[in-house]
């Protein structure tokens, strides 16, 4: 089957938007999919959640970061070419019901995952809060789209650039204090996600987040993705990606992001480094922390 890129668009530095025909997979897509794409042959696969289907059209809508070999290449791919595969959907739906308030808390290129989750719940009948945050106002994404979705919408920068100065966890901080809030859905870095779930903790509001840990094949048979939710462990590909903030286990989590930095690390200063010395120390490192239970 040819998945052929039918539309694409640069939305900011090193982060594009492709509109992929798959027919199947748009069908099926219901908010918190997300696919496994390859661009070419032989390349490795790259978890993406989807933002938008178009079950006529039979279109896909995926929004990445250029941040490393495989999405550096499938952001060349022009307009009218295909990519080699796209697996999905993937995991497990988004549990979306009528509930009253919700608050969709996202920041940077995590606005895309929110999107799909905020137009959910509002399709549903509740009344959804939209907190979107950025570090300028350059890279804010996915504004307008936001807006249509959200009955109200709170933007920060960081630099203050545009709306608010501060973190967009400041401005739940406040919301919360002020108003009921019956759910809080967050996504977003680990530190983000933590300081969220720490908040609403404290206010015992139900909270949920959706976890992307280094997925490699996507099915459940690596277990790279492998969390701890509620003191089990659990596979973020085929169990999640949505979990239970309260019960993520976020020092577990914080320790397997790091493990796999580092071995990027020692992957990029192989060349450099001494093979009866370094390599074998940051290597033996690196095992120590992903196995680390």
């Amino acid at each position: 089957m040819s998945f052929k890129v039918v539309n694409k668009l640069i939305l900011a530095k090193d982060i594009k938007r492709l509109d992929i025909l798959a027919p199947n997979i748009a069908r099926k897509f219901q908010p918190g999919h997300y696919v496994s794409v390859c661009p070419e042959e032989g390349d490795e696969r790259v978890p993406l959640s989807v933002i938008d289907a178009d079950p006529v059209k039979g279109t896909i809508s995926l929004i990445f970061l250029e941040e490393g070999q495989t999405t550096t290449k499938l952001g060349t791919v022009a307009i009218g070419e295909s990519v080699f595969s796209v697996l999905g959907p993937l995991g497990v739906p988004a549990r979306i019901e009528k509930t009253g308030t919700v608050v969709c808390i996202a920041t940077g290129i995590w606005t895309a995952q929110i999107l799909p989750i905020c137009r959910g719940y509002r399709k549903t009948g509740n009344k959804v809060i939209g907190i979107i945050g950025a570090k300028t106002k350059k890279t804010l994404m996915l504004e307008a789209q936001m807006r249509l979705s959200c009955n109200t919408i709170y933007m920060t920068t960081n630099d203050g650039s545009y709306e608010r100065r501060g973190l967009a966890t400041d401005v739940l901080r406040e919301f919360i204090s002020k108003n009921e809030v019956n759910l809080v859905y967050a996504i977003g870095s680990a530190d983000m996600m933590q300081a969220v779930c720490g908040l609403t903790r404290d206010k015992n509001i139900p909270t949920r987040v959706q976890l992307s840990p280094v997925m490699v094949d996507c099915m459940g048979m690596c277990g790279s993705c492998r969390v701890k939710v509620g003191g089990k462990t659990v596979l973020a590909c085929i169990d999640g990606p949505e979990f239970d903030g309260h019960k993520v286990d976020f020092e577990d989590f914080h320790i397997r992001i790091k493990s796999f930095e580092e071995l990027d690390e020692w992957r990029s200063r192989k060349s450099q480094l001494n093979p009866k010395k370094n390599e074998s120390k940051t290597l033996t490192k690196f095992l120590s922390d992903f196995l680390k239970n």
